[in-house]
């Protein structure tokens, strides 16, 4: 018999979630569904809190991971890359109604608070992205309205959810990406038009994205720098021990940059060492520049 995981609770409470909503949901159907009694399930969560909090993080880890992989598709149209963006966030985020589980928690103590953080952290993450695609589909032009267009896009997408009688099929989903990429249009090429005057209503310094824009635009950067310095060291033909070497290397460089105090020296001799790999020089510059070194 397979051994249950705590993922395995998760992913039968996401779908529990999605069903009956978080405050519906009993500890003891969550349990069952899992292949186990009651008792069983506080060896893996102290509370059905707790769970959420791990449900919540569980998405925000695979919801980057899909976004990692979509940043890569350098081949893709720009159009095409939205569209897949709105499908992640179908499937990911609002299929299991993740922005309305906050409303169901009074939020009384730390635990409950860090729910909220959590969820308002996954929002604000998918926000960005949004904002990235839109300008790279519409050109720097958009910047000044992207957060008003991802305010209306993300308030389309949620009503479908609510309106819905049941799970949207894979067919609905691809059909509501496509009609909110032609909504995207629509707003794209009317705030755009200089016979329009359009009153903005949120910017890009207001409190609502105060402090968070260029530290995560910071951290986004390296982040993908080293995804893909790591892809290409999978595609380059090299020999097993040179890989090694290489692969090593990189898994010290992105050790050193998840320290709270970065050496730096280090950093420098890491980065000097992959970028004798002429495939990987691009890279490395762009990393040198964005940490300033």
């Amino acid at each position: 018999m397979k051994k249950i995981t705590s993922e395995d609770i998760i992913y039968a409470a996401l779908s529990l979630f999605s069903e009956k909503g978080y405050d519906a949901t009993s500890v003891d159907e969550i349990a069952r569904k899992s292949g186990m009694v009651k008792a069983s399930f506080y060896k893996y969560f102290q509370s059905k809190e707790e769970l959420l909090l791990g449900t919540i993080v569980l998405i925000e880890k695979l919801l980057d991971a899909d976004i990692k992989e979509l940043y890569l598709k350098h081949q893709l149209p720009s159009r095409e890359k939205l569209r897949q963006l709105y499908l992640i966030a179908l499937g990911r985020i609002y299929k299991n109604k993740v922005h309305l589980l906050v409303y169901s928690v009074p939020l009384i103590g730390s635990k409950e608070e860090k729910i909220a953080q959590a969820i308002d952290r996954v929002e604000h993450y998918l926000s960005n992205v949004m904002v990235d695609f839109l300008i790279d589909a519409y050109g720097q032009s958009i910047r000044d309205y992207a957060h008003d267009i991802n305010f209306v896009i993300k308030s389309i997408i949620i009503n479908s959810f609510r309106m819905s009688d049941s799970e949207l099929s894979s067919t609905e989903h691809q059909t509501l990406a496509e009609f909110i990429v032609s909504i995207t249009d629509i707003l794209a090429q009317g705030m755009l038009s200089p016979d329009v005057q359009h009153q903005i209503m949120w910017r890009r310094d207001s409190v609502f994205y105060e402090d968070s824009d260029q530290i995560w635009t910071k951290g986004k950067q390296i982040s993908y720098a080293l995804q893909r310095i790591d892809t290409v060291l999978k595609q380059t033909k090299l020999n097993e021990a040179t890989r090694n070497e290489y692969v090593q290397i990189l898994s010290r460089l992105q050790r050193e940059l998840s320290e709270e105090n970065v050496e730096i020296a280090h950093v420098k001799a890491l980065l000097l060492f992959l970028g004798q790999l002429p495939e990987l020089l691009e890279d490395c510059t762009k990393l040198k520049a964005v940490l300033e070194i």
